[in-house]
């Protein structure tokens, strides 16, 4: 079958121009339409720009120095009210738009009255990201689409937000290049954690209430997915439960999934490795007491069993974590992602859910101890309160905002990466019932531009005495700015940070960004490299060359450590667990999407990690060759 977005049959063609407009979807136009994790913004922009021949999105820029280019066209929105001039749909059911932050390149000239390429960008959750590019109307066709709120029509250009580092100020965006984007399908998902583990998390969170944690008894299924409410007062966040497939039909419609053999694209998805990325533990610093989390010296670092505890409910007391005898009883407030983001699975199955402890931080821990997961509709647990309010069509539990009464501790959700360092960085924030957030701790995925509003108002803790960001205490390379020191950015910043200790796989919690795409578009030739036309792949090896700008990740190149696979069936389906360190032949039309060349070997990747046992690279091809088989099955 030919490429269904590049070339399309008459067939398709006309189902698409239904969908997309009277054209079919030229993909040499649209190389890069991308919804996801907010960890990918910065690289993605650069890299549409740079490090490719030609540049993917704009034209090759003719200065080294990209703030002084001439032809590098750029928008970018905060996604802040007022600034919301693209959304993404799901046109499924009656669904809630997906707002964000967001940027969109361009060649051709400034006013768009040529346009070459245009490419596009929308930072969410990375499931909502991954739900974006899978979901498939009954036709088998993509139901998820880019849309401009206020329309297309307009004389003068939209005025950017100035988002994106390193490129001279925003391009206000022409009405052609809006209405050129307007209705076009999604073709890749940035995501923090693979499609795999992506929809296990979304069949969890849409699972039947079980107090092991397996199901957390959201609705997501039409007409009326849940809406998980931030617990943050005055925050109007909110995330819809939705589900979707990434194999067979797709359960809300019936279609066939697009991105399958046998959907309307012809080609299983593939799953582009992108580069290491760290999660950090972050405190509010504000309270500099010797029981805040502002002290110096006593309080830098904290262990995963403590980690686990705060965040089951069993620690609620800052004492509990900073250690030392003779504090007061303080309560801290612990701030938990939606179960839909990609952090939340990351941390959650690197700390609370690992084998040694198996819980989640949905879970409250009694006044006798006794630890159970709070599912929507959860009796309230002795010893807590829920401060939740009055939120239409709430129910217990939804928004998530609990209080431990004998010690004052909090437990409350907030939505999305940008919500979750605000709230951090705040000292002045309130949950649903007006109660003080204060000594706040929370976790968010490492960019330079995820922590910049937290600067001097937080700081990071290392995990089990191993720094995230910096060589470490006993390293060559400490961070300048003293322990815990949240870095910033000056682009080009390539020595900001060193991220050895995820490199080396020391630090316990770190994940892989990868880049969900179409099998064609994202094709390698069995060494690798992207094949001619594989416009995403080529984006993906744009992004790796920009982090020695900014060193948000480490190139997937550098990564010396991989999370053993294991096998996840998922609608039916099962992907099997192949870390992709061996060589495989004749695997031609897997699920997990290689299309190798006839009889060629290739590294072949497929199941879920996000819960995998943490090995050296050389430890798997040295078990391939001696026993032939992969280290695979094992979890943390």
């Amino acid at each position: 079958m030919k490429k269904f977005m590049r070339y399309c049959s008459v067939a398709l063609c006309l189902g698409a121009a239904l969908l997309f407009g009277s054209t079919c979807f030229a993909q040499t136009t649209f190389p890069f339409l991308a919804a996801g994790s907010s960890g990918a913004f910065n690289a993605t922009a650069i890299g549409g720009a740079i490090g490719a021949t030609p540049a993917i999105c704009t034209n090759t820029p003719n200065n080294s120095n990209l703030a002084l280019a001439t032809n590098v066209y750029i928008f970018s929105q905060t996604g802040k009210s007022g600034h919301q001039y693209f959304q993404a749909l799901d046109a499924r059911g009656t669904l809630d738009a997906q707002n964000a932050l967001g940027w969109i390149e361009w060649s051709g000239s400034a006013d768009g009255t040529t346009l070459n390429s245009v490419c596009l960008y929308l930072s969410v959750d990375s499931i909502v990201g991954q739900r974006l590019y899978f979901a498939t109307n009954s036709g088998g066709m993509p139901a998820a689409s880019i849309n401009f709120p206020g329309g297309c029509s307009y004389s003068t250009p939209i005025p950017g937000d100035n988002q994106v580092p390193l490129f001279p100020p925003d391009t206000g965006l022409p009405a052609t290049v809006c209405a050129a984007l307007q209705g076009k399908a999604f073709n890749a998902a940035p995501t923090d954690i693979r499609a795999e583990d992506a929809a296990f998390g979304t069949a969890r969170a849409c699972g039947a209430y079980s107090a092991t944690g397996t199901g957390f008894g959201y609705s997501c299924t039409l007409p009326t997915p849940t809406e998980i409410h931030s617990g943050v007062g005055g925050s109007t966040k909110q995330v819809q439960a939705v589900n979707y497939a990434i194999a067979g039909t797709d359960p809300l419609t019936g279609g066939i999934v697009a991105h399958t053999a046998a959907g309307s694209d012809g080609h299983p998805f593939v799953s582009l490795s992108a580069g290491g990325q760290a999660v950090l533990v972050l405190v509010n610093t504000h309270d500099t007491s010797s029981d805040g989390f502002g002290t110096t010296g006593t309080f830098n670092n904290i262990n995963r069993p403590d980690l686990a505890h705060v965040y089951v409910g069993g620690a609620t007391r800052t004492r509990e974590v900073i250690g030392g005898s003779g504090l007061g009883s303080k309560g801290m407030t612990v701030l938990v992602r939606e179960p839909l983001s990609g952090t939340f699975n990351v941390f959650e199955f690197q700390v609370p859910r690992v084998k040694e402890f198996f819980n989640t931080q949905e879970d409250l821990t009694n006044s006798a101890g006794v630890i159970s997961a709070n599912g929507i509709g959860m009796a309230t647990p002795s010893g807590w309160v829920w401060e939740g309010g009055s939120v239409s069509g709430s129910v217990t539990g939804n928004p998530l905002d609990w209080k431990k009464t004998s010690t004052g501790g909090l437990k409350v959700r907030v939505i999305g990466t940008g919500e979750m360092v605000a709230t951090l960085a705040s000292n002045s924030s309130t949950d649903a019932a007006g109660n003080s957030l204060t000594n706040q701790i929370g976790y968010a995925f490492f960019s330079f531009g995820n922590v910049k509003p937290a600067l001097g108002l937080a700081k990071y803790l290392t995990v089990d005495g191993v720094d995230p960001l910096f060589d470490g205490p006993d390293g060559p390379t400490d961070n300048p700015g003293g322990t815990g020191t949240l870095p910033s950015c000056s682009a080009p910043c390539s020595t900001a940070v060193t991220l050895t200790n995820i490199k080396n796989g020391s630090y316990p919690i770190w994940n892989i960004l990868r880049v969900i795409t179409s099998g064609q578009l994202g094709a390698t030739n069995s060494s690798g490299a992207c094949l001619s036309g594989a416009t995403v792949c080529q984006m993906v090896a744009a992004m790796e060359a920009s982090y020695s700008l900014i060193p948000d990740l480490v190139p997937i190149s550098q990564m010396q450590m991989f999370r053993s696979h294991q096998t996840i069936t998922v609608d039916g389906k099962a992907f099997a667990q192949h870390n992709g360190n061996k060589h495989y032949t004749g695997i031609a039309g897997t699920s997990c999407g290689f299309a190798p060349v006839t009889g060629a070997a290739i590294q072949y990747e497929c199941g879920g990690d996000v819960a995998g046992a943490r090995f050296q690279i050389q430890t798997d091809l040295d078990q391939i060759t001696d026993t032939a088989a992969e280290l695979v099955g094992l979890q943390q």
